[in-house]
């Protein structure tokens, strides 16, 4: 009879260790193609792999993320930038990823409203949300433009875009993934003020959960952490099923198919922006959205980076190794400038006789030295500075960027002469300049200083820097280029393939490698000798490169030894393209009367491998290739 009991028990334990896990994913706003990642991880079964049953639930008017996490509600939410804000204010929140590196929300006007700049929606009504919190990006936008909350009639937003066609408000704080797209189907003309012109670039859709949940579901987290991403990058590498999806399933607000493959396209630019992957975190982003709400007075603390993010979700970094005489160039350069910026600040509390010896140090400097008041208008600069714009100092005082720069580059310079005013710091920025037809790399330092005894400016130095980043370029190309193909070396190769097993090992991210040896390569150095044998390399390095596809990697990793990387491909696919690689190489004509050919190996990763053991079976099945008589593929 024990053992009956003993039996049945471990029996319910096994069952029920067998159940899936639900958890609940609570959402902030109603179903969209906002959300496709979570509905494509379900829908697909990722989550499914991992033994996770869960539940999506839509937003409403009144949902609020935070709370439904403290009441346990969900486990996992998806929240805003204003994340931030209620984490420095005590609440319990750990952010896994943020889904979109740039916010989609914006200010949206019609084009027949002679509504041309965002200064022009002085005495104008906007639509938009009165929690701050929400809207402090575009509050932020409009108060760079010298425009604060008196200066225009706040309404309460509709969500409808009707009443901005028919002239009920003249602004709406928009989607640039959803109204404008409305605004298209109807063919009605637009224009667009993005926050993030204007240097306010903040995150969007940040999955979170509390550390209490995280601590006691440490492996639940990292499944649906995984899951998830894997969902959003199924998404929007297949943008139409997704949508399909979307429009059958989680089509509650009723939108056209059409419609849903145009916000996937929208929101796709949004997610993958710059070098990141999807859903990093930048810390220096992150500080500036924290400086953004430090600036309305929602936070007067700074936000604990390590307490945020989620452990799992970790920053690259690439480290350039450089010789010691180049480090001493850099060096020497970056310190010459930190001297000649500290000799200015200490200059100019000095007396008028002093600021007169100072004027003729700053005159005679090659470097760019400037001043601006507290509204960012020029209040002085040297010779460098009015030959640059080709302007005397009396044409400069008193303008602001956008009077003096094209458009672009002084949305930069008012970005970061902001980020000056909110850390009360030294800020250090580099950006290339274009003058006519000469592009400069300009290394740009900027600090806040009191001028009037009480008001606060910024003084600016920047160097001419084109040649350090010259040499540091150089570098990166000795570092990771092999000089005689132009295409990657044995190093390069070393990290990309560490970084394919990362993404392997995580969301199962399949690729396949190949490796190609010139037969008989040693016998045309030695019949034609080392030019012509350097011509076979490069010529047969351009073809393979032609074939290949723009998300392939090609490798140098040995004398006459090629790697190449297919990326989420089938072995089997992947196959027919080194095939084609082998025949062309085999009818190409580099030397005359003389028939080159090459041998192949092509395997794809599998469960358990790392870079040592994927490398070793594609060598051995090259060699296989070159036992057989040569100028053949073998696979496995």
């Amino acid at each position: 009879m024990k053992k009956i009991l003993l039996i049945t028990f471990f029996l319910t334990i096994f069952l029920y260790a067998q159940n899936d896990k639900k958890i609940t994913l609570q959402l902030n706003w109603l179903n969209q193609f906002q959300f496709a990642g979570y509905y494509m991880a379900k829908e697909k079964g990722f989550y499914k792999d991992v033994n996770l049953d869960v539940q999506i639930k839509e937003s409403n008017f009144n949902t609020d993320v935070i709370k439904e996490i403290e009441s346990k509600n969900a486990d996992f939410a998806v929240g805003r930038s204003s994340l931030i804000i209620e984490k420095i204010n005590g609440k319990d929140i750990v952010a896994l990823c943020a889904i979109y590196q740039e916010s989609p929300l914006i200010l949206l006007v019609k084009k027949d409203s002679n509504i041309n700049s965002v200064k022009d929606l002085r005495n104008k009504k906007i639509m938009i949300t009165p929690d701050a919190r929400y809207s402090a990006p575009v509050l932020a936008m409009l108060s760079a433009n010298e425009l604060t909350i008196n200066d225009f009639m706040v309404q309460k937003h509709s969500f409808d875009i009707n009443d901005l066609i028919n002239r009920k408000t003249d602004a709406m704080a928009s989607y640039i993934s959803n109204e404008p797209i409305l605004l298209n189907e109807k063919g009605i003309e637009y224009t667009i003020f993005n926050p993030k012109d204007f240097g306010f670039d903040l995150y969007s859709d940040i999955l979170f959960s509390s550390s209490e949940y995280i601590k006691n579901n440490p492996k639940i987290t990292k499944d649906f952490y995984e899951a998830s991403l894997k969902g959003w990058k199924y998404a929007f590498e297949n943008l139409a099923e997704t949508a399909e999806i979307i429009y059958s399933k989680y089509n509650t607000q009723n939108k056209t198919f059409t419609h849903l493959v145009k916000e996937g396209e929208v929101l796709k630019k949004l997610a993958y922006t710059g070098n990141n992957e999807l859903g990093d975190f930048n810390d220096n982003k992150l500080k500036n959205i924290a400086n953004v709400f430090k600036l309305f007075g929602l936070v007067n603390k700074d936000l604990d980076l390590k307490e945020f993010i989620y452990k799992e979700n970790k920053p690259k970094i690439i480290n350039l190794e450089i010789s010691k005489q180049e480090k001493n160039i850099i060096i020497t350069i970056l310190i010459s400038l930190f001297l000649i910026f500290s000799l200015i600040i200490i200059l100019l509390r000095k007396n008028s006789q002093t600021k007169k010896l100072l004027q003729t140090v700053i005159n005679s400097s090659d470097d760019l030295i400037y001043y601006k008041d507290s509204k960012l208008r020029y209040i002085g600069c040297n010779k460098s500075f009015e030959n640059l714009l080709a302007k005397k100092e009396s044409e400069i005082i008193g303008k602001n960027d956008f009077e003096l720069f094209e458009e672009d580059l002084a949305k930069v310079f008012r970005r970061e002469d902001f980020e000056v005013l909110d850390e009360n710091n030294l800020i250090t920025s580099n950006e290339w300049i274009i003058f006519g037809h000469k592009r400069i790399f300009f290394q740009t330092k900027r600090i806040p200083f009191i001028y009037k005894n009480k008001k606060i400016g910024i003084l600016g130095i920047a160097r001419d820097i084109t040649g350090l980043y010259e040499i540091q370029e150089k570098l990166k190309k000795q570092t990771y280029y092999d000089e005689l193909t132009k295409i990657f070396n044995r190093k390069a190769y070393n990290e990309r393939i560490q970084e394919k097993f990362d993404l392997f090992d995580r969301y199962d991210t399949n690729f396949t490698i190949a490796m190609y040896d010139i037969d008989d390569f040693k016998k045309i150095n030695d019949t034609y000798g080392h030019d012509i044998g350097d011509k076979v390399l490069v010529e047969i390095t351009n073809e393979v490169k032609s074939i290949i596809r723009k998300t392939d990697f090609l490798f140098r990793v040995g004398g006459e030894e090629f790697v190449i990387i297919f990326d989420k491909i089938s072995l089997d696919e992947s196959y027919d393209i080194a095939e084609k690689i082998r025949i062309n190489v085999s009818k190409m004509q580099i030397i005359e009367n003389e028939k080159i050919t090459i041998s192949m190996g092509i395997t794809q990763a599998i469960a358990n491998d790392n870079p040592q053991s994927i490398y070793e079976r594609v060598d051995k099945l090259m060699y296989q290739s070159k036992r057989n008589n040569k100028n053949q593929t073998t696979k496995g």
